[in-house]
This record gives C-alpha cells, sequence and structure tokens, in this order.
C-alpha cells in the first residue's frame, strides 16, 4: 500500500514538472498567406466542415469564380501543388458583412501538435439588405507552413 502511495506522489510530481516545463502560452509566429479575391461560394454546396482545401476540384466544388471588368477583377489563382486554401464561410444573411483584418499564426498545443490559428474580424452592418449575401474569407498558404490541425477564431466587430 506504501509503494503505491510513493509511485503516485512520484508520478504527480513528474506530471507537474513535465507540465511546468512547458510554455503555457505557447509562442505564435505569423505566417504569410495571399488573400484570395473574387470568389463567391456556390449555393449547390454544402458549407464545409473542415476549412482547409487541399485540392482544385474540391475547391471547385465549393467556390466559382466572381469574374469583374479590368486587370484587378480577375479571381485569385491557387497551385495547389505549392498551396493549400483555407475557407471561411459564413451562413446566408441579409447585412452587409465583411470578413477581414485577417492574421495567420503557426503555434503548437501542449502535446506539440502544430496549429494554423486564423484570426479575422467580423464587421457587420446594422441596416438590413434587399438582398441576400455569404460571406467569405479566402487565402492560399504554403505548403510549407502545413499543420494538423487549423483553428479559426472570430473577432466581432465593436
Amino acid at each position: 500500500m506504501k509503494s503505491h502511495s510513493f509511485f503516485s506522489i512520484l508520478l504527480s510530481g513528474l506530471f507537474l514538472v513535465t507540465l511546468a516545463a512547458c510554455d503555457p502560452q505557447p509562442k505564435e509566429t505569423e505566417v504569410p498567406y495571399t488573400e484570395l479575391k473574387h470568389y463567391f461560394f456556390r449555393n449547390d454546396a454544402e458549407l464545409p466542415s473542415n476549412p482547409r482545401i487541399d485540392t482544385q476540384e474540391r475547391f471547385d466544388s465549393l467556390f466559382g469564380m466572381a469574374r469583374v471588368m479590368g486587370a484587378e477583377g480577375q479571381p485569385t489563382r491557387v497551385d495547389f501543388e505549392r498551396q493549400f486554401v483555407i475557407a471561411v464561410v459564413m451562413p446566408i444573411t441579409n447585412q452587409q458583412t465583411e470578413l477581414d483584418d485577417a492574421h495567420l499564426y503557426a503555434t503548437h498545443d501542449l502535446l506539440g501538435h502544430s496549429i494554423l490559428r486564423l484570426k479575422y474580424s467580423v464587421h457587420r452592418d446594422e441596416d438590413t439588405l434587399s438582398y441576400s449575401m455569404q460571406p467569405i474569407l479566402l487565402i492560399a498558404v504554403d505548403r510549407q507552413y502545413d499543420a494538423e490541425r487549423i483553428d479559426l477564431c472570430e473577432m466581432e466587430d465593436e
């Protein structure tokens, strides 16, 4: 019985020492990305359960190109050999809503798993629109920043 108590105390002590050695606030490193412009979420697609898109086929099944006049109106191209896409798709709304002020960070959880954390702001207008819209935010990330998990962190407009 005494050896069992000693072992439990020893194990608890080792756990606390290990926990204390871990940084409680893992360091975040900013990751560069390219924001994709001139796309819309297809009305025949279901909201993605995973924000990560790895293939052109999957991307095309979710998003269409919104072409507008001029060189700056061309949709941003993605090279899926070198990049993957992180997509934030919000529900349909009749309020003018914009997603912006995005920042992408690489970090780790306490178990050492790699995480990409996309923080973005949501700006909603109080006035009701005469039409519906579906706000999206699309970014292309170099595959060198691949992570085991992607977290989306919405920061409400004040």
